[in-house]
């Protein structure tokens, strides 16, 4: 306040007080303007008229966000669980794995996947070791059939089946001997959380009794009666093919997008 400036002290009127600034050159006219000017606050319209914009970035940008959230998300879950399974394979004894041989269907009770099992801390079998019963699982509380790749039909999971095993820390894991081949599955989120897609949170391996190792589908080699390296068919947004999404996990490992070498995997998610 210029008012401290004058000299004398006193109260002074308003016109005087513009003055004795004046004289003693500590302030100017505008630094009287808020004594004879109400500053005015926004009109309803601006409000409305700014409001409105927010929204409409809001709605243009907040999809994005959250598909990219959902996305890192997943790649999170997918490094962990893959982790997870190199650790249970290790505590296994990959020596475990050997031929197993005969027609049908064997279940995941033999000595390797009993043991791949215990390293997981298993809470729950959600189908006593049923691995048919898990379409009921996944078509309960609304969460609907696994769908493939570019989630445009129903999946087709056949010979390797559904993960069926629930461990503490909510993934879902299964395995068994079917089709002539041994397989694994991993659902990264469980059963009950979407998308329940192919290569978005379920994904494959095949176990090479040869070799004593477990192995990402997609890469260049025959398991069981297909080689799921055929990217086209396997692991794209344009494939009509049922099993869409068996071949998505060795381009999940390698993060690379299927469909775009200039994108990693999850940035091209269908």
């Amino acid at each position: 306040m210029c008012k401290k400036y004058l000299r004398g002290g006193g109260t002074q009127s308003l016109t005087n007080q513009f003055k004795a600034c004046k004289k003693v050159n500590k302030c100017y006219n505008s630094d009287m303007k808020h004594y004879y000017y109400k500053k005015q606050g926004f009109t309803l319209a601006e409000v409305l008229i700014t409001l409105g914009i927010i929204g409409v970035v809001a709605a243009l940008t907040l999809p994005t966000i959250i598909t990219k959230y959902q996305h890192k998300a997943l790649e999170t879950a997918f490094k962990k669980s893959y982790s997870n399974l190199m650790q249970a394979l290790i505590y296994a004894e990959p020596e475990l794995i050997t031929d197993i041989t005969g027609g049908g269907v064997v279940g995941d009770d033999s000595e390797f996947y009993s043991k791949l099992w215990e390293k997981y801390n298993i809470v729950k079998n959600m189908t006593k070791n049923n691995v048919f019963a898990m379409d009921q699982i996944y078509s309960s509380r609304g969460v609907g059939n696994i769908k493939s790749y570019n989630k445009k039909q129903d999946a087709d999971v056949g010979c390797a089946q559904k993960p069926h095993l629930m461990a503490v820390d909510g993934t879902s894991v299964g395995g068994m001997y079917n089709c002539g081949a041994m397989w694994v599955n991993v659902d990264v989120n469980g059963p009950y959380k979407k998308p329940n897609a192919l290569g978005h949170d379920i994904f494959y391996f095949g176990v090479d009794t040869t070799k004593k190792q477990i192995f990402p589908l997609g890469i260049n080699k025959v398991h069981s009666y297909w080689n799921f390296g055929t990217q086209s068919r396997y692991c794209s947004k344009d494939s009509t093919d049922a099993k869409n999404g068996y071949g998505c996990t060795a381009f999940a490992l390698e993060n690379k997008c299927p469909d775009d070498p200039s994108k990693t995997y999850w940035e091209c998610l269908p």
